[in-house]
């Protein structure tokens, strides 16, 4: 018997398998083992600790996709850009869309690691975040334009290493998350820049001839994104009915072109309703594009888009060249204002002809009607001082009696 059991070899345990104990005081620990001594040759495990089981437990199935891909490194040792490299591919490219992930791989690259990626996980200290934020706020555009950036994007910057950091420390890579007691620069509310309604009357007189014009009347009418109207199809509308569902969106993905996507929200995917004159402006657009149909033969929408607005292959418009286009005619019109404005536009001439806030905060897929009033306060307060001077006025013709 003693022969056969010198005979086997002990089987040692692999690395990634973890175990889960209760200390004497109460505590629970969690090890796992991540690797062999390369001098001893005995196991290396790392250790866990928490209140309860299960939020040991937690921590132990985080790393162990790390441990068993072979990935795993010890805080110690790690950089700041190795663990947000890792943050970004193993934990946020899964689980967020494609353009959110190309927007925060564009702030690691670009601003946080050049600024602290040589820095050993574990050194990273609050003054080392706050001093990259305050020489953000001084210079150091990737644009190459002069001036620092504007507080919001150093808001979002601190978006995206409070949110690495944070999964480091529940991971137990380190104790606190030195992006906590980090002081953010003042939000100014930015000025936002809209048309009125004499200056839309402008804009369209000046777009009339524009292969777009369904396009820029679709959205002055409705508020919609230029990512919504591009990806609009012609099922998503009911000109009976005379209403629209926002289903989804045109984006450029790095990497795979324009994509149609899905709404990143709920309040995203909405119906909105449409004036009569829309509709028939629509209805003249849909027989234009019938024609071009027909021009291109088979060759028109070969992928079966179904895209109200498209080229004349039924392919999707290039949203850069869409907007280039559009600022052209702005120029041309003698006007100032971003395509998004147009979107201000319509909330501000919706609120100004007395539609409910409700309505405008559904038609434009805003997450609250409270929002919709923050984003449109100087709006609202100038109609509260004309209401203001209007109940004034017919009180003081009253007194006159």
């Amino acid at each position: 018997m003693a022969k056969e059991n010198r005979g086997k070899k002990k089987r040692r345990r692999g690395a990634g398998e973890g175990s889960i104990t209760q200390r004497k005081d109460g505590r629970w620990q969690g090890s796992i083992q991540i690797g062999y001594d390369p001098e001893t040759g005995r196991p290396k495990r790392k250790y866990f600790y928490g209140r309860t089981r299960k939020e040991v437990q937690q921590k132990l199935v985080e790393i162990m996709p790390q441990v068993a891909a072979g990935t795993y490194r010890e805080p110690a040792n790690l950089t700041v850009a190795e663990w947000l490299t890792t943050w970004l591919n193993d934990y946020m490219k899964p689980s967020i869309r494609p353009t959110t992930w190309e927007s925060y791989r564009y702030q690691v690259d670009g601003h946080i690691i050049p600024a602290l990626g040589h820095l050993r996980l574990p050194q990273l200290q609050t003054a080392h975040i706050q001093r990259l934020y305050n020489d953000k706020l001084q210079g150091g555009r990737l644009d190459g334009k002069p001036g620092g950036l504007s507080p919001k994007s150093i808001k979002y910057i601190h978006t995206v290493i409070h949110s690495a950091l944070e999964q480091a420390r529940r991971e137990a890579m380190i104790t606190l998350n030195p992006a906590d007691a980090v002081k953010l620069p003042k939000q100014e509310k930015p000025e936002i820049k809209y048309l009125s309604a004499a200056e839309a009357a402008i804009f369209l007189a000046s777009a009339k001839d524009s292969k777009h014009f369904p396009i820029f009347f679709l959205a002055l009418n409705t508020g919609m994104r230029r990512g919504e109207l591009l990806g609009l199809r012609w099922q998503d509308l009911d000109l009976e009915a005379g209403q629209l569902t926002v289903k989804q969106g045109l984006v450029r993905v790095s990497g795979q072109g324009l994509v149609l996507q899905e709404p990143k929200t709920k309040l995203s995917n909405r119906v909105i309703n449409l004036a009569p004159t829309v509709m028939q402006i629509l209805k003249d657009h849909r027989k234009k594009q019938a024609e071009c149909r027909l021009m291109a033969g088979g060759a028109y929408d070969e992928k079966g888009l179904d895209l109200v607005f498209a080229n004349e292959l039924g392919e999707p418009i290039c949203p850069r060249a869409f907007t280039r286009v559009f600022e052209r005619l702005v120029k041309n019109a003698g006007l100032d204002v971003t395509f998004h404005g147009l979107r201000h536009t319509f909330a501000t001439i919706a609120l100004e002809q007395g539609v409910d806030v409700k309505t405008i905060q559904e038609t434009l897929g805003h997450h609250s009607a409270a929002f919709t009033m923050d984003v449109y306060s100087s709006v609202t307060a100038k109609m509260r001082r004309e209401a203001a001077d209007k109940v004034g006025d017919l009180l003081a013709s009253l007194l006159e009696q």
